[in-house]
């Protein structure tokens, strides 16, 4: 799936987009990554007056994050919130006691549906069957207290408060309310794996555009199945993941399985958080009710039997819709010989490799595309860079088509990948949106990281009507990568 002359950034479930035609007027703006940021990857863009400003706000919201994780952290053994699952009653800090408290008020908005209650349910793993419901019951329907005076919050022994699906919102909105306290900031963008929220002027005249992850497509470079354009909004999206589906329903303590994807989109990341995790488990009909309920709330569920929800404003929000196939531009010729076979596509399965040995090292700068038998560019896959300005790092493929960048279609799509393996599908298609014949094509793959090393794959492939499966070596900045040509799921 495709959107034609569209700029992205994947970052996690969404994507921020910006239309070609809006780069001419973009402002000035700034883009800031860190890993290992509530144990997923931080990103954010800043507008402002000057690069100082921007780092500045940059640095605040970052400050902001790291006072609050040692509170409201799940994971760490020193949190507040490990304190208070190991106390039947504790006075605790404001943004520990707002975090509950919102819990419990979107617990009893979504008739259950939400609860930050279940680290029980979540630590239980050999509690199975009717134990395990009799034990979500008790969990429901137990006496937690909240003491607003003392900020004193008291729960019976059933109840561990795990409260990842609203945390790292409530997070988000605290860092965005840092951020724009520094003078010259004039819009935000601050994302933590996939949640995020957006405020003020874009880097472009066409506002924050932000793509909603497509269910049925879980490639790194699938295009998002339609893009939003939010002002002042936050964005979150719940559901199965590349790890499979991961969210409790708390009435019966089983893995929730009728939802494929929610997205919900809120004035806050904390209420979108929330929200999302509730439409997850919610059947979609009554998530649509609740969402048309709360003013500036709209939703995107994809039930698992592929069928879409969108809530009555939804479509507002839309300003471009995907499409399966890119389509060719209006004056590109059409290109002759055997069409691949109907249904066929490449898979291709790469790695970054974790550098280990104890050292700090930065993530790579890699390229992946394809050309034909006599060198010639057929399709960019996909660059990962956190600016244009690094691409040159991979000067194999910046020395032949560095000055084509600016006509691709696809863009930075995010600014670096983090040690593991991805995945890739190229459709057919090259770069003007042409179906390309049977033949013989190269994929290129190359790797290069600041102050490291450099490498570059090259798998020769004969792509015709059988399938096919190759594979290049690990080599020093790149895993291996498997490909196949087929009809890939």
């Amino acid at each position: 799936m495709k959107i034609a002359a569209l700029s992205a950034v994947l970052l996690g479930g969404v994507a921020v987009l910006a239309p070609q035609a809006a780069l001419a007027s973009a402002r000035e703006s700034w883009s800031f990554h860190a890993d290992h940021v509530l144990g997923t990857s931080l990103d954010i863009i800043a507008v402002a007056g000057n690069e100082e400003m921007a780092e500045l706000a940059s640095a605040a919201a970052q400050s902001e994050i790291n006072r609050l994780d040692p509170i409201l952290s799940g994971w760490r053994s020193d949190s507040e919130l490990k304190a208070l699952n190991s106390a039947p009653a504790m006075a605790t800090s404001p943004d520990l006691f707002n975090v509950i408290a919102a819990g419990e008020k979107w617990r009893a908005s979504t008739g259950g549906a939400f609860s930050a209650r279940l680290g029980g349910l979540d630590s239980a793993v050999y509690v199975t069957g009717d134990q395990r419901s009799r034990l979500a019951v008790a969990i429901d329907h137990a006496p937690v207290t909240l003491d607003k005076a003392s900020r004193t919050i008291g729960r019976p022994e059933c109840v561990r408060f795990a409260i990842d699906g609203l945390a790292k919102g409530y997070i988000i909105d605290r860092a965005m309310e840092a951020a724009r306290r520094v003078p010259g900031i004039q819009g935000l963008m601050i994302n933590i794996g996939g949640d995020l929220r957006c405020w003020g002027a874009a880097p472009t005249a066409a506002g924050w555009r932000i793509g909603v992850v497509d269910a049925a497509h879980s490639a790194d470079n699938d295009a998002p199945v339609a893009v939003l354009n939010l002002a002042d909004r936050a964005v979150a999206t719940s559901g199965r993941g590349p790890r499979g589906q991961t969210i409790l329903e708390p009435a019966t303590g089983q893995l929730a399985n009728h939802v494929a994807m929610a997205t919900a989109v809120a004035y806050h990341a904390a209420d979108a958080d929330a929200l999302a995790s509730a439409f997850a488990v919610m059947p979609p009909e009554d998530s649509i009710r609740l969402a048309d309920s709360i003013p500036g709330v709209s939703a995107h569920i994809v039930a698992a039997d592929g069928q879409t929800h969108l809530s009555r404003d939804w479509n507002d929000l839309v300003v471009a819709q995907a499409e399966n196939a890119r389509k060719p531009a209006a004056d590109a010729r059409p290109v002759t010989g055997a069409p691949w076979p109907q249904g066929f596509s490449l898979k291709i399965d790469y790695e970054i490799p974790s550098m280990g040995n104890g050292r700090r090292s930065r993530n790579p700068y890699v390229t992946l595309w394809v050309t034909n038998e006599s060198g010639n560019l057929v399709r960019v896959l996909t660059y990962l860079a956190g600016k244009r300005r690094y691409l040159d790092e991979n000067y194999v493929f910046w020395g032949r088509f560095g000055t084509k960048l600016p006509d691709l279609v696809e863009s930075v799509t995010r600014p670096t990948r983090s040690p593991g393996r991805y995945t890739l599908i190229w459709n057919g298609r090259d770069d003007q949106g042409r179906a390309m014949p049977q033949g013989n094509y190269v994929l290129n793959v190359e790797a290069a990281r600041e102050h490291g090393g450099h490498s570059i794959q090259r798998i020769n492939l004969t792509l015709a009507a059988g399938v096919v499966s190759a594979s290049a070596p690990a080599q020093d900045e790149i895993g291996e990568t498997g490909v196949t040509y087929g009809n890939n799921p």
